[in-house]
C-alpha cells in the first residue's frame, strides 16, 4: 500500500471514529412514541442537549443499561421530564420523575426507515404534552 493510499485510509478512519461520537442510529422497539414513531422505525441521532418538544434517547433511570425514546417536556433545575406521545402505553416522567440532564446526551433528528416514513423526527410544542404535575424534590 502506497504512503498516499494509507494517509487517506487512516484519515477516513479518524473521521469516522469522530462522526460515530456525534451520531449513532437508534431503532424504536416499542409504542410509548405512536402515532409519531412506530416500532420498526429507524433513526439518525445526535450528540445533542435537549430541548423542550425534542425527540430524544436518554438513559432508562430504572436500568441505566437500558435507553429510552421520549419527547423532552420540560427542563428544570430538577432535571429533565419525558414522556411518550401515546400515554397508554408508556412508562415515562408520570412513572419516574425527572431524569439527570446528563441522562438525556442523544437527540433524534432523522427517521430514515421505513422509506416510506423518511423524514425529519418532528419536535413538538403542543400543549397537551406539558405534565399535570411537577414533580416536588427536596433541593437539598
Amino acid at each position: 500500500m502506497s504512503t498516499r493510499a494509507l494517509t487517506w485510509s487512516l484519515v477516513a478512519i479518524l473521521a469516522l471514529l469522530l462522526v460515530r461520537r456525534h451520531l449513532d442510529v437508534v431503532e424504536v422497539r416499542g409504542r410509548s412514541m405512536a402515532p409519531t414513531l412506530d416500532p420498526g422505525d429507524r433513526m439518525l441521532v445526535l450528540r445533542l442537549g435537549p430541548r423542550t418538544g425534542d425527540i430524544v434517547l436518554a438513559r432508562d433511570p430504572r436500568d441505566p443499561r437500558r435507553e429510552l425514546i421520549k419527547r423532552v417536556t420540560l427542563i428544570d433545575r430538577f432535571g429533565v421530564l419525558l414522556r411518550g406521545d401515546n400515554p397508554a402505553s408508556s412508562t415515562d416522567a408520570r412513572a419516574f420523575g425527572a431524569v439527570a440532564r446528563e441522562a438525556v446526551v442523544w437527540r433524534a433528528v432523522l427517521r430514515y426507515w421505513p422509506p416510506d416514513r423518511v423524514g425529519r423526527v418532528p419536535a413538538s410544542s403542543t400543549p397537551h404534552l406539558a405534565p399535570t404535575t411537577h414533580p416536588q424534590r427536596d433541593p437539598a
